[in-house]
């Protein structure tokens, strides 16, 4: 069934989802949580003496063809992993609000 505007039901669910997730998120961001694990350089460290290195995460994303990496302190971790779910969200219903477009499109 279509509403007056044109919109099927499932398009109207997809945009009233995208609007309410829009209005609660607290931040979206696009890239990848990246753990790396490096030597810092110390000789007297444990990550020269021993098989253990030094663990930290980055948030990772390439824009024109560039990668760029910020560090992601332990204090900030879980607001970004939240911000990258909130990102995955909303990519997801864009997809289909435009797989909705496309089949109006192909009806007309």
């Amino acid at each position: 069934m279509k509403h007056a505007k044109g919109l099927s039901a499932a398009d109207r669910d997809a945009r009233s989802r995208l609007h309410q997730l829009l209005k609660q998120a607290d931040g979206m961001v696009h890239g990848s949580l990246i753990r790396m694990r490096r030597r810092c350089g110390n000789p007297n460290c444990h990550c020269a003496t021993q098989d253990r290195k030094h663990e930290s995460w980055y948030l990772g994303v390439t824009q024109k063809r560039k990668t760029r990496m910020k560090h992601i302190g332990k204090h900030q971790e879980t607001v970004v992993r939240r911000w990258l779910d909130a990102d995955r969200k909303a990519r997801n219903l864009l997809d289909q609000i435009s797989a909705e477009a496309w089949k109006r499109l192909r009806e007309e």
